[in-house]
């Protein structure tokens, strides 16, 4: 692989930390930003070298990861899988399956 896939992380959480510390431990990948509107997330982005913000769409604006992984809370899941589908940026979105079994118009 010429270059580390670039990654976002969305949620700054627990679970969050889990994912980012997987990222930075990849070889081949790049913790391009957390995104978390807390100041927590703008810690852990700090701490960790990459770039922070407080949405998905302030990221888009200005910086195009290869892909995200969703850590936020499960209500916002498919909201957060949605904007990634929109934007064109491949999401990981591990919910569970009630959360996601509603019919979603958008």
């Amino acid at each position: 692989m010429d270059r580390k896939v670039r990654l976002a992380v969305l949620g700054a959480g627990p679970i969050g930390k889990r994912h980012i510390q997987h990222v930075l431990a990849e070889p081949q990948a790049e913790l391009l930003a957390v995104v978390d509107p807390m100041p927590l997330g703008q810690q852990i982005a700090r701490e960790s070298g990459a770039k922070w913000f407080p949405s998905f769409a302030a990221m888009i604006e200005t910086d195009r990861p290869d892909g995200i992984i969703v850590a936020t809370p499960n209500q916002v899941h498919v909201t957060n899988g949605l904007e990634a589908v929109v934007a064109g940026v491949p999401a990981l979105v591990e919910s569970r399956l009630p959360m996601i079994s509603r019919p979603v118009k958008k």
